[in-house]
Order: C-alpha cells, then structure tokens, then sequence
C-alpha cells in the first residue's frame, strides 16, 4: 500500500484515442517525468499541474484502457493508481475521466468503473468539435446530473476548455470533496450476485480494504480474476473466494461477467437516451471515406508498404548525416583531448573508454528520434490503427501482434529503436516476443561485418544470370534468413514459454486529425531522455569495461621488442615518407600485439575451444569480444589483431591479410564456408550490448536481457555449427 502524502495528487483516466494524453500535455506542459512503474514495464508518466487558485499538483497519466478489469498490466496498473496500490503514489484526490464525445456510450464504460470507487471526478467530455460535425447533441446539464460530476466540453488538441476544466478540479480539491464515502454505483445486477458482492466487499475491510471502494473493489476482482490471469499482489485467500463463487454462479447459468456487462450497460443506454440526440451530419464523412481507401483489401496494404518503405528509408538515410555528424564531433574532442593530456592510461581512459562510451550511445539518438518522430505523426493522425489492423490479419498467423511489424521493420536500422516501437503493444506477452525477436532482423551494424566477409571471401563481383552479383545474392540471403529466424522463434516462443490465449483485436479507430506539433516534440524528447538517462549509462560501462579488457594488463612481455625495431628502422630509412609508413606499420603491429596479449585476447584464446567447431580460430574469438560493444567492431577489433592498424570493411589490408592467415597444420583459417558460417553467427547472436541495455530497460530488469543473450548465442552457435560441419561433409572445406 502507498505511503500517505501530503501533496495533492489527480489522475487522468480514458480509453485509447479519446486525447487522454492531449489533456495530459495541456495541463502540464513540460512538466512532465518518464519512467516505469515499479516491477512492470508500463510506462508512467507523472507531471505537475498549475491550478487557477496557485495551488501546484502532482498528475498521473493512466494508461489508456477500455475497461479496468485486468486482461494486461495496462489495466491492471490504472486499477492499481486508483486504488491507491501503487509505491510511492498515493490514492488521487480527484480523477479527470476523459470521454469522447463522439463515442459516449462506449466511453462510459470505463468512466462508471472509475466513478464507483468513490473518488471525485471531472468529466472532460473531448473532441467536442469531432462530435458537432457528426451531428451528436449532448445535454451538458442533464449529463452531470446522471453522473453526478461536473462535465466540461473540450477540444484538447486546440486547448478549448482546458482552463475551466482546471477550475473545475480546482474547485474539487478546495471544496474537501470527502474520499470515504460510500460507492455511488447506480446500476444493479440479479439480488442473488449482488449478494455474493457484499460478502465479498465484506470480506475485503476485514483485509484493509477501505469502505468508499470496497463494493467496486469486490466488482473489479469478481470481473478479473481467472484461474490462468497474471494479477499480481492478490491475497491468496481472497482469490480462492472469488473463484469459488465464480464457479458456483456459471454452475447456476448465471456468469459474473456477462451479468456485469449487461447491467453496467443497461445503466450506460439509459443515460445516453436521456443525454443525447443525433442530429443531422453536418459535411462529408471524410473518415468513411478515408478508411475505404486505408483499408481496402488492395490498396490499403499498398499504401501501407510505401509508407513503411518511406519511414524505413528514413531512418537509413537521413540519419547518416547525423550520425556522421556525431562520429565526427566525438572524434574531434577525442582528438582534442589526445593533444592536451599527456600520453598514458588516463588519456587512453578518457578517449578510448568515456568518450568513445558516450559516443556509442548519442550516436543512436538520430535513428531513434526519426522512428519515433514518424510514429508519433501516425498515432496522431489515425492511421497506426488502421495499419495495425490490416496487419494483425498476417502477423497473427505467426503468433505476432498486428502492432508488431513498425517494430520489426525498424529493427533492420537497428534494434534499438525497434524495441523501444514495441510500446504501442498493450499486451505483455506479445510485447515480450516482439522485443524478443526484434534483435534477430539484420540491423545496419552487420553490415560492414557481411561486406567485408564477402568481399574478402567470396567472387563478389561475378555476374549471376546477367542481372545479379554473387555478393548482391548473398547479401540478400543474409537479410532472408534473419526474417525467416525472427518468424520461426516467434512462433517458438508464442508455442512455448509466452504461450497464451491470444487477446482479442479490440481496436478503435480514432479520427483523422493534423499532429500537435507540441505533442509530437514533447513525446521525442520523452524518448530521448529515457534512452539517454537509463539504456545510456549501461551503454557506457559496458564500452568502459570492453576498453579496459583489450587494454589491460599494460605490462606485459610482447614477443618482439618493437623498441629496438624503430630504433632500426629510423637508422636505415631516411625518406621521409617511407619513414612515416615504416613506423606506421610497426605501431599497428605493436598494437596488435599487445590486443593478443590483454585480457581480451586471453578470452579469445580461452574460448577457442568453444568457437573451434564453428570454423574460428582464437583471433575471430578475440573479434567475438570486442564487437559485443557494436557488432561493426569486429572490423576494427580484426584489424588491430592482424596488424593493419584503422581499418573498415573497405579496407585492402585486412582482406588480404584473412586471405593470408593459415593455422599451424598450413591450412587456411577463412574459406567461404567459414565466412557463411561467421555470418550466420552474426545473423543470430546477441553481439550488441546496446541492444541488452534497452530490453533491460524496457523489460524492466535483467531476466529477459539474459535470456535474450542465451538463447541467441545458442542459436547462433548451433545454426554455424550446422552450416561450418554440415559443409565439411558435403566437402565444401
């Protein structure tokens, strides 16, 4: 249970697409907070209101739900804000209930369940103007009698309405509006429910709960709780009740929930009956027309692929130059820095560790912030839904939820972004395989690592049927497989470990309407901050930690006295240039020397055993280490173990160089069989400690980035064990 506080709280509560968070933006402005609520990971945003009389409150913006009974962690944390159940946040004071005006019935769902609890409640009745066009005509006064509450019109994303609907829960904290009365619930169900109700609501002040909500507490359980759900904080004795009366009313043809619907919407119609008119329509139905079109069984995928197409290319293209922009920048305080301090561990700490650590992770900001910039724009307009619903029909096959393709699809840029996207999923269990199968889809950080194995490896120029390349199909056959993986361990996990009943598709289509510009800026700086403040901290001390592995122990005996060999070197060249080149070369190879002999070149050594299988020596072990930072580190990591200094997947050097490299019984280490087989273990590993800090961050806690870890590295080393032994049988070594 909360702790008491003195501080005035109001919460916001509504279904999806009614401005809920709208109203939200308005009252607080940039006053805003973003986290998770504790344990789960729904999000909780919390910010602070300025009320006319000067008195400053805190507001909480529930999850938008349907209903308060608990199918998702959405639904149960509203209840749960409500209810007073939440750390660290007290029972509100007040609850803003937005309605849409134009879906009033429907609405009033939500909006009797959270009346019932007792607290008081302003009805923001949104998307008045919506309402007007339609031709609905609504009773303002007779409405808040049947309510009992004070009901202000509004249009949230012009702002009409939003001063008086502050004075009017200005009013309500001033006026002492008393939280300990009885539940104000109007509508009744058959005497013999409503007793088991009582005994229930009796039952439940034995265990501390208060009077004022105990009857719609009773309700709520009786409405919940399943022998299968995933409630968390029930008293066991309480949930052993519930059932058992459950069971005894569907014995007797008489089930709880369809009773409570039925009555709770017998209720609903009478009130809107005596509220609400419908008038004439005033102008064309553009949203009919719009969603015949969206929709359309041909057109609507269409249109939906080149959107897709736009955001995806998007997020390739115009985030480069801020990339670029980015990697230059951090390389130039590096660069600065490396002038200013003197040679040692501490500079090599601050521009190899902290910076290069900082940089890892601002460098991902401007894919991030372009995803989210095109998925705000579609929430806000309307048309994610019908996306989503177009899609469900196809990823459902597969177990997936309809809102799980934006995530996937942005995956291929990176999966950073893609799992933050899978927050549109409401459901828990969708939402974990989504981000689960996210890393799978090949991001834009393997790329160098297959250009440069099929350039190396592979006649990658040669023509295929006069149309394609050899290193063009292979490309593509990277891309295939990872789509392929991601579906298939989608429908493993859905079968297995999150198998459940797969929720309904209940999904409202809002209007169409233009974005808020101050909506869409306040939700990317939202997501920015959250990656930077918690995924951005893990980030960095992992590249830290990677930095001091391939750095560490500094004083070691190498094999050659590189010393004595520049000494050499500047006795017998004296042309400038190939001085500079000579020299050059041997601080490649000192560096490479001293890769091999740090502690991460002993990691690389000692997982040899384990990697031999695959086709890998212990220097692709050493390259295995270093890319946990970013995949496209085996590059570079690569590059320094062989001597060659800098290089990139262009790089000359480096080709020839695996080209060249043989083992000790003079065979060679890479054969195309071990390049499919390194690109396979790249397709499938979890080689991106980026990517863990975010599911950490998303899941809320390390269970499911673990097991993320696992279960790909599992994967990836089966699937090159197959490919690299399976060749060798068929004598493709």
């Amino acid at each position: 249970m909360a702790q008491p506080s003195q501080e005035h709280w109001i919460a916001i509560a509504g279904n999806p697409n009614t401005g809920k968070t709208a109203i939200f933006n308005a009252i607080t402005g940039l006053r805003q907070k973003v986290g998770n609520y504790p344990g789960v990971t729904v999000e909780r945003k919390v910010g602070t209101v300025a009320l006319p009389s000067g008195r400053r409150v805190q507001c909480v913006d529930l999850p938008g739900c349907y209903s308060l009974v608990a199918q998702s962690h959405d639904e149960q944390i509203a209840h749960d804000v409500l209810a007073g159940q939440i750390e660290e946040m007290p029972e509100p004071d007040a609850v803003i209930v937005v309605l849409d005006a134009d879906n009033l019935q429907r609405n009033l769902y939500l909006a009797t369940q959270v009346m019932e609890r007792g607290l008081p409640c302003v009805i923001a009745l949104n998307m008045m103007d919506v309402a007007e066009r339609s031709g609905v005509k609504i009773d303002l006064e007779a409405l808040s009698r049947e309510l009992e509450a004070p009901v202000i019109p509004t249009v949230a994303v012009r702002e009409r309405g939003i001063a008086e609907l502050l004075g009017q829960v200005d009013n309500v904290l001033g006026g002492g509006v008393s939280k300990t009365g009885a539940s104000i619930r109007k509508w009744r169900m058959d005497e013999d429910i409503e007793g088991h109700i009582r005994e229930l609501a009796s039952e439940l002040m034995h265990h501390g709960v208060s009077e004022h909500r105990a009857d719609a507490e009773a309700i709520w359980l009786m409405a919940s709780i399943r022998e299968t759900d995933e409630l968390i904080g029930i008293n066991p004795h309480i949930r052993k009740q519930v059932i058992d009366t459950q069971q005894k009313l569907e014995s007797e043809g008489d089930p709880f929930r369809s009773a409570e619907i039925g009555s709770r919407y017998e209720w609903i119609e009478g009130v809107t009956n005596a509220c609400v008119s419908q008038g004439e329509r005033r102008g064309a139905d553009w949203s009919e027309r719009f969603d015949r079109l969206f929709t359309h069984r041909v057109l609507g995928p269409t249109i939906f692929l080149v959107v897709m197409a736009f955001v995806f290319q998007s997020i390739f293209t115009w985030a480069d130059p801020a990339i670029g922009a980015i990697e230059d920048l951090f390389g130039a305080i590096s660069g600065w820095v490396r002038t200013t301090l003197p040679e040692g561990m501490l500079r090599d700490l601050i521009t190899e560790g902290v910076i290069a650590g900082a940089g890892n992770v601002v460098v991902f900001l401007p894919q991030i912030l372009i995803l989210f910039l095109a998925i705000s724009i579609l929430e806000d307009t309307g048309y994610m839904a019908r996306a989503a619903y177009m899609m469900d029909r196809i990823m459902g096959r597969v177990g997936l939820h309809g809102r799980a393709f934006i995530p996937l699809l942005s995956s291929f840029a990176c999966a950073i972004p893609g799992v933050m996207a899978t927050r549109t999923i409401e459901n828990r269990r969708d939402r974990l395989v989504t981000i689960l199968v996210a890393p799978l889809m090949s991001c834009s950080a393997r790329l160098p690592v297959y250009t440069m194995i099929i350039a190396a490896l592979f006649d990658a120029d040669r023509s295929v049927a006069g149309v394609f390349t050899m290193g063009g199909l292979i490309l593509l056959s990277m891309y295939l497989f990872s789509i392929a993986a991601a579906i298939a361990m989608a429908f493993v996990f859905k079968s297995t470990i999150l198998k459940g009943p797969r929720p309904p598709f209940v999904l409202e289509m809002p209007p169409y309407r233009m974005p808020r510009p101050a909506s869409v800026a306040q939700n990317l700086w939202a997501r920015a901050w959250a990656f930077l403040s918690r995924a951005g901290t893990v980030i960095m001390a992992v590249t830290i930690l990677l930095w001091g592995l391939l750095s560490y122990p500094q004083d070691v005996v190498l094999s050659r006295d590189f010393a004595a060999e520049r000494v050499t070197v500047q006795a017998t060249v004296s042309e400038p240039l190939a001085l500079e080149e000579a020299l050059g070369a041997l601080d490649a190879e000192e560096a490479g020397a001293r890769v091999q002999a740090s502690y991460g070149g002993r990691m690389g050594r000692a997982i040899e055993p384990f990697i031999a299988p695959l086709g890998f020596d212990w220097k692709i072990g050493i390259g295995l280490v270093g890319s946990f930072a970013a995949r496209e580190v085996l590059v570079s990591t690569l590059g320094v173990v062989y001597g060659v200094g800098d290089a990139d997947e262009e790089s000359t050097p480096l080709r020839e160089k695996l080209r060249a490299e043989t083992r000790a019984d003079g065979s060679t280490v890479y054969t195309p069989l071990v390049g499919v087989s390194l690109m396979i273990y790249f397709v499938l590993a979890c080689q991106c400690v980026s990517t863990l800090a975010v599911v950490r961050r998303e899941t809320n806690g390390w269970r499911w980035p673990m097991f993320m870890l696992a279960y790909m590295t599992t994967l990836a080393w089966v699937a090159s064990f197959v490919v690299y032994q399976g060749g060798k049988l068929l004598g493709f070594a």
